[in-house]
C-alpha cells in the first residue's frame, strides 16, 4: 500500500510541475526493427536497429544498435535482461556522438483474461565519448520504471498496449532525480507465425528542467519473433 500511495504521489506532483512550466513542443519520427530467438530453456537473444528523426522530421537525431540476452523464470512470468547498446546521436552542441550503453532490468508480467500487466524496472548507464568534448557526467545513469497494459481480442490479428515510464536521473547532483515521463499507445498487426508490425504514437515530456520540451513522435517497428 505504502509503495501504491508514493507512486500515486510521483504523479500528482509530475501533473502539478508540468502544468506550472512554460513548455515547448517537437515532433518526429522512428523506424526500427526488432528480433527475438530462443536460445533453448529459459535463456533467449534480442536484437535492435532503430532510425530516429526529430526537429519536426527535419533532423536525423539517432541510430541504435542493440544486443540483448534474457534469462525467464517463475512460469515465464519474470525475465531477467541484459543489453549493450551502439547509438549515434546529435548532441546540443550541434554534431553527432559516439555512445554506449549498457543496461540491466528485471521484467514481472501476470496475465488476466485476455489482458497482461507488465511492471519493468531497468538501470541503464551511458558513457560518452571524451574525445568529441568533455562531459560533466560520464557516464550518466538512469533509473526508469514502466506499467504497461496490452489487450488482445480472442481471434485477432490485433494486440493493443498503453504504457507510462518514468526516468530518474541517479547520478547528477545538478539536475538529479525525475526528469522524463514517457507514454506510448502502441497497436501491433501479426503478419504471419514470426512477423508482426508495430505501428505506435510516444509523447517524451521532460520534467524539472529549466527548459522543458514536449516531444512526440510516430512511428513504425518490425518485430520477428524465433
Amino acid at each position: 500500500m505504502r509503495k501504491l500511495l508514493t507512486i500515486v504521489s510521483l504523479l500528482l506532483l509530475t501533473v502539478s510541475l508540468y502544468a506550472q512550466s512554460e513548455r515547448t513542443t517537437d515532433f518526429g519520427g522512428i523506424v526500427s526493427a526488432e528480433a527475438e530467438a530462443g536460445l533453448g530453456g529459459p535463456w533467449g537473444l534480442s536484437a535492435e536497429e532503430e532510425l530516429r528523426f526529430d526537429h519536426d522530421f527535419t533532423q536525423f537525431d539517432r541510430w541504435l544498435n542493440s544486443v540483448g540476452v534474457d534469462y525467464s523464470c517463475l512460469h515465464n512470468r519474470m525475465n531477467i535482461g541484459l543489453t549493450a547498446d551502439y547509438v549515434r546521436r546529435h548532441n546540443d552542441r550541434g554534431y553527432y556522438e559516439n555512445r554506449g550503453r549498457l543496461g540491466l532490468q528485471v521484467t514481472y508480467t501476470e496475465t488476466w483474461r485476455r489482458y497482461k500487466f507488465q511492471v519493468r524496472s531497468k538501470a541503464m548507464g551511458t558513457f560518452f565519448d571524451e574525445r568529441t568534448g568533455e562531459h560533466r557526467v560520464n557516464p550518466r545513469l538512469y533509473w526508469r520504471n514502466r506499467f504497461k497494459v496490452t489487450y488482445q481480442p480472442m481471434n485477432s490479428r490485433f494486440k493493443y498496449a498503453l504504457s507510462t515510464e518514468l526516468f530518474w536521473l541517479t547520478n547528477d547532483p545538478k539536475k538529479g532525480g525525475l526528469d522524463n515521463l514517457r507514454t506510448v499507445l502502441s497497436v501491433d498487426y501479426r503478419l504471419s507465425k514470426r512477423y508482426s508490425l508495430s505501428a505506435f504514437a510516444r509523447m517524451d515530456n521532460d520534467l524539472w528542467v529549466t527548459e522543458p520540451v514536449d516531444r512526440f513522435f510516430i512511428g513504425l517497428t518490425l518485430k520477428a519473433k524465433y
